[in-house]
C-alpha cells in the first residue's frame, strides 16, 4: 500500500526560499516570493503577489492578499541590510488585504507582533517593533508608527496616523482621520488632533461587557477625563474609582504606564487653576 503525504500548494511562478517552513496545507499564489526563514501556519493563504521576508512567523489560517509586503526592513535610518532583526510575528486568523505593510523589527530582543484575528485592510501600515493585539482593525489608510502599541478589539478607522510610541488601550474606536501623537486610554473615543470626544459604548455593548462596568466607565469619563487633570490628579481620581470597577482600574493602570500624555477631552487646551479659586481655566 502507497501513502501520500500531503504538500503545500505552491504555484508554479512563486519563489519560495528553502529555508521556509510551509504547513502541509499552505497555500502560495502566483507571483509570491517567500525570502529567508519564514513560518507558514496551517491554513495560511498568500493569494498572489505578496512579499514575506524573513525571520517572520504567520499563524494558523491567516490570508495575505495581493500587494501585502511583511517582514521588510523597518523604516529607519538607524537600520541597515545586514543588522540582526527579530523580525516579525502575525498571529492566527488574520486577514491582511491589499497593499498592507508590516516592517521588520530593528532590534533583536522582540519581533513586530500580530495578535489573532486581527484584521488589516487596505494600505494600513504596522511600523517596526509595534505591537498590535488580538481583534485589533485596521482600516485603509491607518498607519501606526514604529514602537506603537494598539491593544485588544481597539479600531482605528480610516487614515488615523499614531505617532512613534504612542499607545491606543482597549476597545477604544479612532474616528476616521484622527491624528494622535498623545496615548488613548482604553474605552474612549477620539477624533481630530488628539482629541476625547466620548466613550466607545456600542463597541462595550457589543463585547459583552456587563451593564456595571460601563456605568462604572461613564462616571470615570465624566467626573474624571472631562476636568483634563494633570497626570498625578488623574492618576489619584482614578484609583479612587477603581476599587468597585476593574475596567477603571484598567483605564488608571494604562495611565500609570504610559511615557507620553493622554488625549485630553476637547483637544489640546492649555489648561491652568486659578490661583483665587479652584476654577479650570482656559489658557
Amino acid at each position: 500500500m502507497t501513502y501520500s503525504c500531503p504538500m503545500p500548494t505552491v504555484h508554479p511562478s512563486a519563489i519560495v526560499d528553502p529555508l521556509a517552513e510551509l504547513a502541509d496545507d499552505a497555500q502560495i499564489g502566483p507571483f509570491c516570493v517567500v525570502e529567508g526563514p519564514v513560518k507558514l501556519g496551517p491554513g495560511v493563504r498568500l493569494i498572489s503577489n505578496a512579499t514575506i521576508s524573513g525571520p517572520a512567523t504567520i499563524g494558523a489560517n491567516t490570508v495575505v492578499y495581493p500587494g501585502a509586503c511583511i517582514g521588510l526592513p523597518p523604516q529607519d535610518y538607524k537600520f541597515t541590510d545586514d543588522m540582526p532583526t527579530a523580525g516579525v510575528v502575525i498571529g492566527r486568523d488574520c486577514i491582511i488585504r491589499e497593499h498592507a505593510t508590516v516592517h521588520a523589527a530593528s532590534r533583536v530582543e522582540r519581533p513586530t507582533t500580530l495578535g489573532d484575528g486581527v484584521f488589516m485592510m487596505v494600505n494600513s501600515h504596522v511600523g517596526h517593533d509595534s505591537i498590535v493585539g488580538d481583534a485589533v482593525i485596521l482600516v485603509n489608510n491607518s498607519c501606526l508608527a514604529g514602537h506603537t502599541e494598539v491593544h485588544e478589539k481597539a479600531t482605528l478607522s480610516g487614515a488615523v496616523l499614531l505617532h512613534q510610541h504612542g499607545r491606543v488601550g482597549r476597545l477604544a474606536m479612532c474616528s476616521g482621520g484622527s491624528i494622535l501623537s498623545n496615548d488613548v486610554p482604553p474605552f474612549c473615543m477620539t477624533a481630530n488632533r488628539s482629541m476625547l470626544v466620548g466613550l466607545n459604548i456600542i463597541g462595550l455593548r457589543r463585547a459583552g461587557m456587563p451593564a456595571d462596568e460601563i456605568n462604572a466607565i461613564k462616571r470615570a469619563y465624566r467626573e474624571v477625563f472631562r476636568i483634563n487633570p494633570n497626570r498625578t490628579e488623574l492618576l489619584e481620581m482614578l484609583d479612587e474609582r477603581a476599587v468597585n470597577s476593574a475596567c477603571v482600574a484598567e483605564m488608571a493602570e494604562f495611565v500609570r504606564a504610559s511615557k507620553r500624555a493622554i488625549c485630553p477631552v476637547g483637544g489640546r487646551r492649555t489648561q491652568l487653576r486659578s490661583n483665587s479659586d479652584s476654577e479650570l481655566l482656559d489658557a
